[in-house]
């Protein structure tokens, strides 16, 4: 079954919010979670672990390191899910 990238925006950005405790209406596709949210190497680390349970796949250093926005997040798992 494809999952829409609308609903994996959606599942990514509640995953977000809860992992780092933040304020829903900060992110977008747009958002970079680095930069934009302040986001240390701990809380990305958490965040791609929360990523990998959620979606069933693994995601490597060196993809993560080239994963800067949210709308990369939802691509790059679109891509491994579907």
């Amino acid at each position: 079954m494809t999952i829409s990238k609308e609903t994996l925006f959606t599942k990514i950005k509640d995953n977000l919010v809860k992992t780092l405790n933040l304020d829903p209406e900060l992110i977008t596709l747009d958002t970079n979670i680095v930069e934009d949210l302040n986001t240390d190497s701990i809380s990305l680390m958490e965040f791609t672990l929360a990523l990998e349970d959620e979606f069933g796949i693994e995601i490597s250093d060196e993809d993560a390191e080239h994963i800067l926005t949210l709308g990369q997040v939802v691509d790059y798992v679109s891509e491994k899910i579907n």
